[in-house]
């Protein structure tokens, strides 16, 4: 419990202690007041109602009709303050999922955060923690926060009605008088604590078949949304019939967690429902001697049971809200291991040592799962040099550069970047949505010079694409690999760093185009250090030096 409390503290605390949403301790002090003016509505038809049920009795139309209107305009106004408080609630739940999704966004991709976690495989589906579970734990954790405190003024406020209701109850036990005050207090209280112990006893395997539903259910979308991306691949090879055997198979995941969801719920429900049942008539079993003496009016029972109704309500509060506490807990334990591993990974974040050229110094790597790559790999590059990494497939080649560029987080040794800004081109360079510009220019900021951009494009073969410069599109469906690796090299010429890093990055181009487009780069960026990873052997010349990495296997 400690630990829940503890989780649940720091996934708070950076929304509810911060000075700038002050606004929303307002909102919640409105929530919780408007809930009051429920509670008091209650109360009121509490007393309306021994007053109805004795007109009724006594056949009193004049009065009823009376009692009628007033009934009419409590529940004019109830309609009232449930609409608003509502409004509000949702009011606050969007203003805090924005600053939690927000902060998780941030911290996510924080110190290339995203990317080690992906290394390492302990986070399933971040995508799903910061959409659906941030909303869950927002929604369900303002919604019990304001039910318990309104549950907690009704309590107090009927527990005292009912009390006076009650009176003095006398018992024979064994032959021995005994005195009770305030019977049906305490009937409603040992009714509702049984109840409560026996839910959770029952109840207690929802909380990891919960967990286990959104996994479940985020693994076959993000199976889905991979099918989706990759449609043009899996048609080429013509892959569909193990494409439904896959997701047959997250699909499965999702029916057993169903079955085991199912057979917890039913569970829960024999118990719940009949619960709920019995509790409409035990307050009038429990007055029943006291009308049949007369000494209760018809009217009386009514407000007895009106008044027991909302103890029990209240009492039960637990038992009525515990699927959602099961969402909770859940969800709260996702976000919780999220943002653990993300402080874990940014700790773990590379520092970048400085200095006037590139020196590498007995540096070492591995694979996440700690095989090694390469060992006591040293070497240095000059400003504005051209070197080339050469080495057998599988080597660690593309590992070195990541390393290099600070993404890697499994090495050892130490090395020393030139001063200025680097920049990584992979063999397929990520593209995403948005309009040309946004995507040419990446990871900068659009220029607003057109011109300028027409003429990057052309430099690099792509002019017929200058008069779509604004047009949005998924861009990783429309060019081809080579048409990519030509925009990925604009990303140079606009972003232009001083330290370039190409990993297989004209690949897709022939022997022409590639010694023509590293042309392009040498001359728009003279005083630029590019350290390259290429089998094209025919690019050979283009390069100062050559590093063999299998010097250091």
């Amino acid at each position: 419990m400690r630990t829940f409390l503890q989780a649940f503290a720091l996934l708070c605390r950076p929304f509810w202690l911060d000075r700038r949403y002050w606004q929303c301790w307002l909102l919640l002090a409105a929530i919780v007041a408007m809930g009051g003016g429920i509670v008091y509505l209650n109360v009121r038809i509490n007393d309306w109602s021994k007053t109805f049920y004795d007109a009724l009795g006594a056949f009193d139309s004049s009065l009823l009709y009376r009692l009628i209107k007033e009934y009419c305009l409590y529940i004019l106004i109830y309609i009232g303050i449930f609409v608003y408080q509502e409004w509000l609630t949702k009011l606050l739940i969007i203003r805090w999922r924005e600053q939690m999704t927000a902060a998780f966004i941030d911290s996510w991709l924080a110190k290339r955060a995203f990317y080690r976690l992906s290394l390492s495989g302990r986070v399933d589906n971040p995508d799903q923690r910061i959409t659906q579970d941030v909303d869950l734990f927002v929604t369900q954790t303002v919604r019990l926060s304001v039910s318990f405190i309104i549950t907690f003024a009704q309590l107090c406020s009927f527990l005292l009605i009912l009390w006076d209701l009650s009176g003095v109850q006398q018992f024979t036990l064994w032959g021995h008088s005994i005195t009770v005050s305030g019977y049906l207090v305490w009937v409603a209280v040992l009714y509702t604590l049984l109840g409560s112990l026996i839910t959770q006893w029952i109840g207690k395997r929802l909380h990891g078949i919960n967990y286990h539903k959104q996994q479940a259910e985020a693994d076959f979308r993000a199976s889905l949304l991979r099918k989706h991306d990759s449609a043009e691949q899996i048609a080429l090879y013509g892959g569909e019939r193990q494409e439904k055997r896959q997701l047959g198979s997250y699909f499965s995941s999702i029916v057993s967690n169903w079955r085991s969801l199912m057979n917890a719920e039913r569970n829960l429900g024999l118990f719940t429902v009949g619960y709920t049942r019995v509790s409409l008539i035990v307050p009038v079993f429990a007055a029943l001697p006291a009308f049949l003496s007369k000494t209760v009016t018809l009217g009386g029972l009514m407000q007895i049971r009106s008044a027991f109704g909302q103890v029990h309500s209240a009492l039960s509060w637990f038992i009525r809200v515990y699927y959602s506490l099961v969402e909770l807990s859940a969800s709260m334990t996702r976000l919780d291991q999220f943002r653990r591993e993300i402080e874990a990974h940014q700790d773990t974040a590379m520092p970048q040592v400085r200095g006037e050229r590139l020196h590498v110094e007995r540096l070492s790597f591995s694979t996440p799962q700690g095989q090694p790559l390469l060992r006591n790999v040293t070497f240095q590059c000059d400003p504005g040099s051209w070197n080339r990494l050469s080495g057998h497939s599988g080597l660690g080649k593309s590992t070195l550069l990541r390393t290099l560029a600070g993404l890697w987080p499994y090495y050892e040794g130490g090395w020393q970047v030139g001063r200025g800004t680097p920049l990584l081109l992979p063999q397929q360079s990520y593209l995403g949505q948005g309009t040309l510009a946004e995507v040419i220019c990446y990871p900068c900021a659009p220029l607003d010079d057109e011109a300028a951009l027409r003429q990057v494009l052309d430099q690099v073969g792509l002019s017929d694409w200058g008069d779509r410069l604004q047009q949005q599109m998924n861009w990783d469906r429309v060019f081809s690999g080579g048409e990519r690796q030509r925009l990925a090299l604009a990303r140079a010429l606009i972003n232009r760093p001083d330290h370039l890093y190409l990993d297989e990055a004209t690949s897709h181009l022939d022997q022409y185009a590639a010694r023509h487009l590293l042309g392009v780069i040498r001359q728009a960026l003279p005083d630029c250090t590019v350290i390259a990873v290429t089998h094209q052997q025919e690019l050979a010349d283009l390069f100062h030096y050559h590093i063999d990495l299998a010097a250091f296997r």
